[in-house]
């Protein structure tokens, strides 16, 4: 077929040709921008999704300047039921009240000191400050002292508790006396 034999077959059948035209070039372009189709469709997710957080983010922030308030609160609250390590009478004072309420016999008291952070360790906000104590009295009131010790004002957490009947000489013999020896650590700050 020649030049003019295919010019002639153009003019005879010309929207037949321009659609063959037409798809080669369509063809082409398919080929050459297959890709697009990917690059779009990840483009499309990764803004659906910063769309999705941020509504997501926008419907949490209803009723968040008062949910910072109650955390405010929380935390003012948590640092008011704190001992400070290094006050060492106001720390033993909780004990001595304790005394007086209970009616047992706080027979020694004693602060034990802080246990050294391990190295590389990371630096933290509170430490459990360690209290040795020994008390005298009856079953109830030793009871008692421990109840109102675990649910009073501070964190407390016994690490071991050891319960013995005291036996004294027959004239000062004082029927279901008892001796308590425990170790209590208070939620506190160096």
């Amino acid at each position: 077929m020649t030049g003019a034999d295919l010019l002639a077959l153009i003019k005879k059948q010309p929207v037949a040709f321009a659609c063959g035209v037409l798809c080669v070039l369509c063809a082409v372009a398919f080929y050459f921008r297959m890709d697009a189709i990917d690059e779009a469709r990840a483009a499309f997710e990764a803004k659906d999704k910063e769309a999705k957080a941020v509504s997501q983010n926008a419907r949490h922030t209803t009723g968040l300047a008062e949910q910072v308030a109650e955390m405010q609160a929380a935390g003012k609250q948590i640092e008011s039921r704190l001992v400070r390590a290094s006050d060492l009478a106001n720390n033993l004072q909780v004990f001595y009240r304790l005394e007086t309420e209970t009616g047992v016999k706080l027979i020694d008291a004693r602060q034990n000191p802080l246990p050294t952070p391990k190295q590389n360790a990371p630096k933290t906000l509170y430490v459990p400050v360690s209290f040795s104590l020994t008390l005298h009295g009856n079953y109830a009131q030793i009871w008692s002292f421990l109840r109102r010790l675990e649910t009073g004002p501070h964190f407390a957490r016994f690490d071991r508790l050891a319960l013995a009947k005291v036996e004294l000489g027959a004239k000062d013999a004082v029927p279901d006396l008892m001796s308590a020896v425990f170790t209590v650590e208070l939620l506190g700050t160096p």
